[in-house]
């Protein structure tokens, strides 16, 4: 007979997790970040681990726990628990009580002495417990019936399980019932237990595996100079904090006999449909509204059975056999891999394995399906195109760029999810399995717990597809809730007009690719390398010596004890040789600091771009970077593979590495840049009568701003260098840079910059308060809105914490005008994309911000450049504030610039 199973839920650490991974989730009462979050974590408990019991641990007020009696210190130092998580806690209250799940708190003792207390009588009933938590220390109750699941420590982020004395000897190095002796000697510094001085685990394992515990310990510190690293110092230490040692593990000594009233039949837990549905519309948690089935009746309506068959698909002929019924389907969810491809329909999983591994390299179509041995009818090669072409569903996916750059055409995707769920909640990371499991009850597993590092060929096939089939099917399952979500927050459009048509343009310009010489980076390196060589030997004669420059230690050591320059900046590892530390160095005259930073500068350039850029060409000589849509919080599409976006743009470094990406014989490179677009976002959303008045007479912005600076009368020509300062401030502003930031950058003082901005908003007084308009809207919602709808989650806009609050209001205003900057180049990508389509002798190939690179047949430039002109001018229009470009024509990049 099968054990029953129980599951404790440390409440504490759970809530904690939720709030600071949900801050600015809120309704306009309350916030709801720690709330949602521990619904999401409790949801995914009871989907993993299918308990029969479920209780529930609260923490108690620090000031009368026990511990405090004896060690006043003990979590004297923790910082108290966050407002809003405070006014959180009387929900997550009301939350368990919705579930019937029993909640249990004690006067004077912790969460950890409660779920200890419960876990053993589970133990002694022969029921197998899970303990959530976050706290390593519970492994001290392991038995042969209590787990530890360690919340977010697990692979992709799930439960790290600790079943047996290897698992925690793996994790703490010692075993379960060593773990209080451990502690006794190392301490714990986020339960503020002291510990002896100078002992961590390296010293302090050694000594309990030799002697068992404290007193065995104690009863030999003469002889512990046996074990090495322990010398007399140590034990001097030892000796001296003998009682603290003997405290500590007191301290760290969970309880596990409290008096609780525990009747195994009153530990059940049951949904009450309807006050669960009034909590969740009350929170406006229609996710899970919608996840739980809540919208229907309000009572237990039988649970969704849908018995599911899953196929492993090789060839043409087993393909039809499904097909026809599959092919019904209004929607279903497909999911790629290197290793294969799921399909899921409402009942249905079909997994198509690759015939070979695919390495998704971009630009190369090959052909990844079947393994046929001869052409007869029962084995005749796959063809999944054929497939997509039939099938007039719809379909959702994540990451459809992937199948597109493998060469297979789907048409009718009316949903990625992985911008769907980006667009929703800020998310910048490619994890499939994130979204499944907050949006649906689908379980996908742990593919690396289950398989390990097995190579590719060893993994079965049917138990790799049922895994890949998990996501197919979660992908579907999600696609109502996404939906609904994304039309509740009025994203749709963001989603429909921008995002979903310009994945087949970004495939389009990966698999193009654009073109280098070779010749011309290995002859740059050679260069890089003689001006690095020369560097180096200045640096080495001001020295003295010879030693590692890369080194930070051995840096520091020269700087500041052989050559004895002041030291600007200490760091937990000692006297810091960051950029910040060598430029002020250099501006106080230490000509070793020059050398240095721009020996860091072309060893980064080699390293990054010069030697590594050459590698990744394939044999027609082309780059293929890879654009990331959910890459930024801002919309901003990010490169990798390498990144094109990162080359320096202004140095001559930067521009001689751009002179290495050519066009193609017979081509030229043209680039198009939109001028000072985000300069002018600014002027269109601000309102501001003196920033529009400058672009709509074609001023030069920068020179105006330096007039009202620095007080310049028209009968004057504007400096250089205050050009030079007044474009920075202009940028600054948007960017949210401080007085203090400024100064830095500027090597101004501090009183300086702060009149520089004054004079700023003096000139341009809308902008502060539209600054101002955005932050209170921020501190509102908990998010930030574009031009075009897209949102944004700011962290920490509501912060108490000064720092923090004034970053959030930084990226708040730079997530306005950034974002609309971003997506006005995207709609103009569409634009222009539409018009290139079917055009001869032109490409789009890269784009870097605000700018478009194209390869276009030297006898087509007339012909395309002024159409596409007039596309970036008039594609998207502002009212008040024109948009202007840039056009220039060359043979290498550098040349478009």
């Amino acid at each position: 007979m099968e054990k029953k199973k129980a599951v404790l839920l440390d409440v504490s650490a759970m809530m904690f997790r939720a709030y600071y991974a949900n801050m600015n989730f809120r309704t306009k009462n309350e916030p709801t970040g720690a709330i949602y979050g521990f619904v999401n974590t409790l949801l995914s408990v009871i989907n993993e681990f299918s308990p029969d019991y479920i209780g529930a641990a609260f923490d108690v007020k620090r000031d009368s726990l026990k511990r405090s009696e004896i060690y006043k210190e003990y979590k004297a130092h923790r910082e108290a628990v966050p407002e809003d998580l405070l006014r959180q806690i009387p929900r997550i209250e009301e939350l368990l009580d919705c579930l019937n799940i029993n909640r249990y708190k004690i006067d004077g003792y912790e969460a950890d002495d409660v779920l200890g207390t419960l876990a053993k009588k589970f133990s002694e009933m022969d029921v197998e417990t899970y303990v959530i938590t976050g706290d390593k220390d519970l492994a001290q109750i392991l038995d042969k019936n209590v787990h530890i699941a360690l919340l977010g420590q697990g692979l992709d982020g799930g439960f790290k399980i600790l079943s047996s004395e290897e698992d925690v000897i793996e994790h703490l190095g010692v075993t379960s019932d060593k773990i209080i002796e451990l502690f006794g000697l190392i301490g714990d510094s986020s339960d503020g237990i002291p510990g002896v001085r100078k002992i961590g685990p390296k010293k302090a394992i050694p000594m309990i595996e030799k002697y068992g515990n404290l007193e065995g310990v104690y009863e030999n510190i003469d002889k512990l100079t046996e074990i090495p690293g322990i010398g007399k110092a140590i034990i001097k230490n030892m000796e001296e904090d003998k009682e603290i040692a003997f405290l500590s593990r007191e301290l760290a000594t969970i309880c596990q006999n409290l008096e609780i009233d525990f009747q195994l039949d009153k530990m059940g837990f049951q949904m009450d449909k309807h006050k669960l549905y009034e909590l969740f519309k009350e929170l406006e948690f229609k996710v899970f509204i919608k996840k739980l089935g809540l919208e229907e009746e309000t009572e237990e309506t039988p649970a969704k059975n849908i018995q599911r068959t899953f196929k492993v698909i090789k060839t043409k002929k087993e393909l039809e056999k499904v097909c026809s019924d599959f092919i019904k389907n209004k929607r279903i969810g497909i999911y790629y891999t290197d290793l294969g491809i799921g399909m899921s329909s409402e009942t249905q999983d079909l997994y198509f394995p690759f015939a070979k591994k695919s390495e998704s390299k971009i630009g190369e179509n090959i052909s990844l399906f079947g393994e046929p041995t001869k052409k007869s009818d029962e084995n005749e090669e796959l063809d999944i195109q054929s497939f997509f072409d039939e099938y007039k569903g719809n379909i959702i996916t994540y990451n459809l760029k992937k199948f597109l750059n493998q060469g297979i055409e789907i048409s009718n995707c009316d949903m990625d999810a992985m911008i769907g769920y980006h667009l929703i909640s800020s998310q910048t990371t490619e994890n499939v399995d994130v979204p499944i499991t907050k949006l649906t009850n689908v379980v996908v597993g742990d593919y690396s717990e289950k398989f390990g590092k097995e190579k590719p060929e060893n993994i079965p096939e049917d138990e790799y597809g049922q895994f890949v089939c998990a996501r197919s099917y979660g992908l579907l399952e999600m696609y109502n809730i996404l939906y609904e979500e994304l039309k509740d927050k009025d994203l749709l459009k963001v989603l429909e007009e921008i995002e979903m048509p310009l994945i087949k343009i970004l495939s389009v310009m990966e698999k193009k690719g654009i073109k280098i010489d070779p010749d011309y980076f290995e002859k740059y390196g050679v260069e890089l390398e003689t001006a690095l060589a020369d560097l180096q030997k200045n640096i080495y004669e001001i020295a003295g010596e010879e030693f590692n420059i890369n080194s930070p230690k051995q840096l520091a050591e020269i700087l500041f004890f052989k050559l004895n320059l002041p030291p600007v900046k200490k760091t937990k590892t000692g006297l810091s040789t960051n950029e910040e530390v060598l430029e002020t160095l250099k501006n106080d005259g230490a000509e070793i600091a020059s050398y240095i930073l721009d020996y860091r500068k072309l060893s980064k350039l080699k390293n990054t771009y010069v030697d590594a850029i050459p590698k990744l060409r394939d044999e027609e000589n082309r780059i293929h970077t890879t654009f990331n849509q959910i890459g930024t919080v801002t919309g901003r599409l990010s490169s990798s593979d390498p990144n094109l976006q990162n080359i320096p743009v202004k140095s001559d470094e930067g521009i001689k590495i751009r002179q290495g990406f050519v066009a193609d014989n017979g081509c030229v490179l043209m680039g198009i840049d939109y001028s000072q677009i985000e300069l002018r976002v600014l002027a269109q959303l601000s309102g501001d009568e003196n920033l529009r008045a400058a672009y709509n007479k074609n001023m030069d912005l920068h020179s105006l701003t330096a007039r009202k600076i620095f007080e310049i009368p028209d009968s004057e020509e504007v400096g250089r260098e205050q050009r030079i300062i007044a474009k920075t401030i202009n940028f600054s502003i948007i960017y949210g840079k401080t007085a203090f930031g400024l100064s830095k950058e500027l090597g101004i003082s501090q009183k300086d910059a702060t009149e520089y901005i004054d004079k700023y908003f003096s000139q341009y007084p809308r902008v502060k308060e539209f600054e101002q308009e955005i932050i209170k809207q921020t501190e509102k919602n908990g998010y930030t809105e574009t031009y075009f709808g897209r949102r944004r989650l700011i962290d920490g806009i509501n912060s108490k914490n000064k720092n923090l609050k004034n970053q959030a209001e930084r990226m708040a205003v730079n997530s306005v005008i950034q974002g609309t900057a971003a997506e006005i180049i995207k709609k103009v990508m569409i634009a222009v994309y539409d018009y290139i389509r079917d055009k001869e002798g032109i490409s789009l190939l890269l784009q870097v911000h605000d700018e478009l690179i194209f390869e276009i047949k030297k006898e087509k430039l007339d012909s395309y450049k002024n159409e596409i002109e007039n596309i970036m001018r008039n594609s998207v229009k502002f009212n008040d504030v024109p948009l202007e470009i840039n056009t220039n024509v060359g043979v290498n990049w550098a040349e478009t610039k």
